[in-house]
C-alpha cells in the first residue's frame, strides 16, 4: 500500500458531529499531514467513534495499522499524547514501507 496513493473514498475530518473542519485526506501521507495540524478534539471525536479505525480497514485494508489505531483508543489516549502517538504510529508504517520498497 503506497502511503503516497490517492484514494477514492477520503477521510473528512470533523470537531464534533455535523462540524465538519473542512480538511480531508485522500492517502495515508496527507492523512498524517491532517492529524499533524487539526485539532486534538477532532482527534479525539474520530478516534473515540473508531471512524479512523474503520477508514484504515475498510479503504487500506492495514491489519496492522487498525490494530495500532485500536490500541490507542482502548489505552484511553487523549489530546496532545493522542497526537504524538497516532503520528508515530503513521510514521512508523510509513517508514516500514519505504524502507521495504526496492
Amino acid at each position: 500500500m503506497d502511503p503516497a496513493r490517492k484514494v477514492e473514498t477520503p477521510f473528512h475530518f470533523y470537531s464534533g458531529m455535523d462540524r465538519p473542519l473542512g480538511i480531508q485526506a485522500q492517502s495515508l501521507l496527507e492523512f498524517l499531514e491532517a492529524v499533524k495540524r487539526v485539532g486534538t478534539e477532532s482527534l479525539e471525536f474520530h478516534l473515540y467513534r473508531g471512524d479512523f479505525e474503520r477508514w484504515i480497514k475498510d479503504v487500506f485494508n492495514s491489519a496492522f495499522l487498525h490494530s495500532r489505531i485500536s490500541a490507542l483508543r482502548r489505552d484511553g489516549v487523549k489530546g496532545e499524547e493522542l497526537r504524538r502517538r497516532l503520528v508515530g504510529v503513521l510514521e512508523e508504517w510509513i517508514g516500514f514501507y519505504l524502507y521495504k520498497r526496492p
